[in-house]
């Protein structure tokens, strides 16, 4: 399965297939130089198709884990690229999940004013939400994801197989991120991850998450529209990760608790049904108060409003531009 995605700077493809990464020649240029970029917990078999088919020059690894999307971590990778001599023309491989696509597509996207990157998602959540779209960034000392640009990869190969080395609460993770995607978008997702077992369906259940983060960025490429609904769940799911230093929560495992936060009380019972089917969190004992002020840090607040993604009827979700937020979202 191809899907290609438009872009104005340029448009890129999207493989999906199990095995893909064992015929990476088939896709990839192999008289190109290439930087693998990964985070120290990819198992090695993965890093090897790459090193064994391909002109590797440099192999970066580092500490897994959210901490690593910082700009220390960025400056101490891109100089030693650069005093490597590593020259405009690499291609940067993006291999692992969310957190090394989003830190080596910034490298890329800064790296000589721009150099190509392929993204290999090696997670459900990557495969199916971080690594299309563009969106690449690194955290500052305070908010998640406040540093990036919007740079889409040359490439992006997407190997199901490749989830069968996930641990179950990583594998979760992702699910969460399709649940949301059913929430905003489809009905007949939600029920099918509701009722069916997904073992037999995941691929196909890849590719329609896909299909629908490609319609929506496809429309409002710059996140100014329609692509603020990929955002249900995250002002509250970012502020549930920074509250606890991102030790407590993974990515989508805090979504999951935003989630809940902004759906009408008629479908409540129901996504609760869908969150502990994947082991996902229902609750927890903050409170909003002390979650308030790492709302009012996150990048898509204003001076006065921020804009809420809400769903009243599984697959519609709207926009709706909150005045006064710190008093209303502790309602």
């Amino acid at each position: 399965m191809k899907i290609t995605v438009k872009s104005k700077n340029r448009d890129y493809d999207v493989i999906i297939n199990n095995g893909v990464l064992d015929n990476i020649e088939f896709y990839l240029d192999i008289t190109r130089n290439y930087i693998i970029v990964s985070d120290d917990n990819i198992p090695e078999y993965i890093i090897n198709k790459f090193l064994t088919k391909l002109n590797i020059v440099k192999t970066i690894r580092f500490p897994e884990g959210e901490t690593s999307k910082s700009l220390s971590l960025y400056s101490s990778i891109i100089n030693s690229i650069i005093n490597a001599n590593i020259t405009k023309d690499v291609v940067v491989l993006a291999i692992g999940g969310g957190v090394t696509g989003d830190l080596a597509g910034f490298i890329a996207s800064t790296l000589y004013r721009g150099v190509d990157y392929i993204q290999v998602p090696t997670t459900l959540l990557a495969q199916i939400d971080s690594s299309i779209g563009g969106k690449v960034a690194v955290n500052s000392d305070k908010v998640k994801n406040a540093i990036g640009t919007i740079y889409p990869p040359k490439l992006v190969l997407v190997d199901p197989n490749v989830l069968s080395s996930l641990s179950k609460r990583h594998f979760n993770n992702g699910m969460a991120e399709m649940i949301k995607y059913s929430l905003i978008s489809s009905k007949s997702m939600f029920c099918k991850l509701l009722k069916d077992d997904i073992n037999s369906l995941l691929e196909d259940l890849i590719i329609e998450s896909i299909k629908i983060k490609k319609q929506i960025v496809e429309e409002d490429e710059f996140d100014v529209g329609v692509r603020q609904t990929l955002n249900f769940g995250h002002t509250f799911g970012h502020a549930y990760e920074a509250y606890y230093e991102y030790k407590k929560y993974l990515h989508g495992e805090a979504v999951a608790l935003g989630m809940l936060q902004f759906v009408s009380e008629k479908i409540k019972s129901d996504l609760i049904a869908l969150l502990k089917k994947f082991s996902l969190p229902i609750e927890d004992q903050v409170k909003k108060e002390d979650l308030i002020k790492f709302i009012k840090n996150d990048k898509k607040a204003k001076m006065d409003s921020i804009n809420i993604i809400k769903v009243k009827s599984i697959g519609e979700a709207y926009i709706e531009k909150i005045y006064n937020y710190e008093t209303e979202l502790l309602k």
